[in-house]
């Protein structure tokens, strides 16, 4: 069937969908240096056409090109000159993160959808929490990006002589009874604290404000937060990838 892949080849993982049109028809994720499971996803979907944002050169992401080049028709690799759908008034954009582009495209494509006037937060809880801000008439602002939770958690285990090693599953009470809950509630509670405190303060200078929460702790950090007005949105890179590759296949610079 004709249709297109996107690819998002993180720092830690492949996340990649399979579209026909806007349709999101397959998602899939899988370890980076294992490329057999992408090779046989591409087998099962046969897309024509893809298109990779990569936040490493490393030579696993350039096999995982080389891969993806052979099997699809035409790949488009997404850099900040890449036409796209939002404008970049990102400072240094060669430096922007590919899959922070993406995640902007995706989340203010969908702002769109439900409200034309609002400006769009969007943060993306992976390895870095990223906090990227576009506005209702498509220009990417910027953001900020911090530590994610597990980085949290391995550098106080790492760079402590007695701190041991804690997930983000678990009791997580306001104040620790062990060394344990200490450590999960002073990540937990404080990333917490710092996403609310984000959005309060940019509500005061943008108070129609639409807020996505994307990313692999994403989840975890929406039932925390329990804001209802919060969008939780898991394949939001993915949309963004798509909407990109239909506007440059609309343009014709496909």
């Amino acid at each position: 069937m004709k249709g297109n892949l996107t690819i998002d080849n993180g720092n830690t993982s492949i996340k990649v969908a399979f579209f026909i049109g806007s349709q999101i028809v397959a998602t899939n994720r899988f370890v980076r240096r294992d490329s057999r499971l992408l090779d046989r996803f591409i087998s099962t979907y046969k897309p024509e056409t893809a298109i990779i944002c990569s936040t490493s050169s490393s030579a696993v992401s350039q096999r995982i090109e080389q891969l993806v080049e052979q099997r699809c028709r035409r790949l488009l690799r997404l850099t900040h000159e890449t036409p796209m759908p939002i404008r970049l008034g990102y400072r240094t954009p060669e430096t922007l993160g590919r899959d922070r582009i993406a995640t902007a495209v995706g989340a203010w494509t969908i702002a769109q959808r439900l409200d034309n006037a609002s400006d769009v937060l969007i943060i993306d809880a992976g390895t870095a929490i990223t906090y990227d801000l576009v506005t209702a008439d498509g220009c990417f602002i910027g953001g900020n990006i911090a530590p994610g939770l597990t980085l949290r958690f391995k550098s106080l285990h790492e760079h402590t002589g007695l701190l041991p090693l804690v997930e983000s599953e678990g009791d997580t009470p306001m104040v620790g009874y062990d060394t344990k809950t200490a450590i999960r509630s002073g990540v937990m509670l404080g990333a917490i604290g710092e996403v609310k405190s984000y959005i309060a303060d940019l509500k005061l200078s943008h108070p129609n404000l639409m807020v996505f929460l994307t990313g692999g702790d994403g989840r975890l950090l929406h039932q925390r937060l329990a804001d209802e007005s919060i969008i939780y949105f898991e394949h939001l890179a993915a949309e963004g990838l798509n909407r990109i590759h239909l506007y440059n296949k609309a343009n014709e610079n496909l």
